[in-house]
């Protein structure tokens, strides 16, 4: 189940939301921004489990990184919506994942990113970025956990 926010709209048919509905079967968002799938191990009566979250922001995935401790880390993989026929979206899981360096461009966005196999740096609108010192790893995928791109 879904909950909403205030000021969140929720583009959905009128035969599907009673009035003043809060929750939600599914959910809806109008940005044509990226999604993150987080996957990462609970503990449950005891026991391993795997979780994955929905993530819609980048700086909420920076604070569920920065509260999950790595190794509960299964992977991270980003949704992009496509603009061509077929399917609307594309996953590709993130080899790895680093916070810019103090002192970068804010265009660069939050995170920084490769994906599967490609050992290209990327920025969050998928444009190549060069190395600069001082980012900080937040995340590296395990090895063969890469996926394809």
């Amino acid at each position: 189940m879904f909950i909403t926010a205030p000021g969140l709209v929720q583009h959905l048919h009128p035969s599907q939301i009673a009035p003043h509905q809060t929750h939600w079967p599914a959910i809806t968002l109008a940005l044509e921004r990226p999604w993150y799938l987080l996957v990462y191990e609970v503990s449950y009566n005891g026991q391993k489990q795997s979780q994955t979250s929905l993530v819609a922001w980048d700086h909420t995935l920076l604070d569920l990184l920065a509260r999950i401790p790595v190794a509960d880390l299964s992977g991270i993989a980003r949704l992009d919506r496509r603009c061509e026929a077929g399917p609307s979206w594309a996953l590709a899981w993130i080899g790895a994942l680093w916070a810019p360096a103090p002192g970068e461009p804010a265009a660069l966005g939050p995170l920084l990113f490769k994906l599967g196999q490609d050992p290209q740096m990327r920025d969050t609108d998928l444009l190549p970025v060069g190395e600069a010192p001082g980012r900080r790893l937040l995340y590296e995928a395990p090895s063969g956990r890469l996926g394809g791109s």
